[in-house]
């Protein structure tokens, strides 16, 4: 499949990172999404180098940061320019993803300035880039009907916690369409319908090819019914089939 435009786009952003860290020695991105960090770092290993790493805040952050660098410089997770505005609120108020990132939204700030959201008990925090810490801080005091406090100087205190549901089962194969079959309990007919038809993702790009080869590890999608990982490869039957558990994120 041809890259679009927004890949080309970003390639050629990488592409100028490359160049402006051997000056400077050090250049960060805005936030990027998950397939926007594997693109990244596919052009980045096309390219042979190792100088760069990507940060979001915590350890499982899935939106980050990425910065690449020259030879001379590595970057600790203090050198990136990103910060964590902080709501507190009662606790027998609800607030949510959408909450937050709408009444973040509603200031007009670009999307890729804007990382993970994460929620709490009483508590959510907001990881932004530095240059739009003042102004979150500064514009929200409520967001729906709850009235928050902001704190624009408090370490990352949360980290957001991933919900899965477990799903096992064997396989002929490790091609795509029969571990498609299995997690999305259809028919090897119509996930192959699904993999032609261009609805289905690995590790955050396209494929289309119902032989493609999965591995453990691997992050798979599709339009309509989610996102999963192929979690554990565990042994084989004595018929020859392979034992797999794949995780369904919730």
């Amino acid at each position: 499949m041809n890259p679009s435009d927004d890949d080309k786009e970003l390639a050629a952003r990488i592409g100028d990172m490359m160049k402006i860290s051997r000056k400077r020695g050090s250049v960060y991105s805005s936030f990027l999404n998950e397939r926007q960090c594997a693109l990244a770092e596919k052009f980045l290993r096309e390219r042979h180098s190792e100088n760069y790493r990507f940060f979001g805040g915590y350890e499982s952050a899935q939106r980050r940061i990425l910065c690449v660098y020259d030879d001379y410089f590595r970057p600790d997770d203090g050198d990136f320019p990103l910060s964590a505005v902080t709501f507190n609120y009662r606790k027998s108020y609800s607030l949510s993803h959408r909450d937050l990132l709408g009444a973040v939204m509603s200031l007009k700030l670009n999307r890729d300035a804007i990382g993970d959201i994460i929620i709490g008990e009483g508590i959510s925090q907001v990881l932004v880039l530095d240059s739009v810490r003042n102004i979150v801080a500064g514009e929200i005091r409520k967001i729906g009907s709850v009235g928050v406090k902001v704190d624009d100087d408090c370490e990352i205190l949360l980290s957001a916690e991933q919900n899965f549901r477990e799903i096992t089962g064997t396989v002929s194969s490790l091609r795509f369409d029969s571990v498609l079959s299995m997690a999305l309990n259809l028919s090897r007919g119509k996930t192959v319908q699904i993999i032609s038809s261009g609805s289905a993702e690995v590790n955050f790009f396209p494929v289309s090819d119902k032989t493609y080869k999965v591995k453990q590890g691997d992050v798979f999608s599709v339009r309509g019914f989610g996102k999963y990982r192929l979690e554990e490869i565990s042994g084989v039957t004595k018929k020859g089939r392979i034992h797999i558990t794949v995780l369904k994120y919730c």
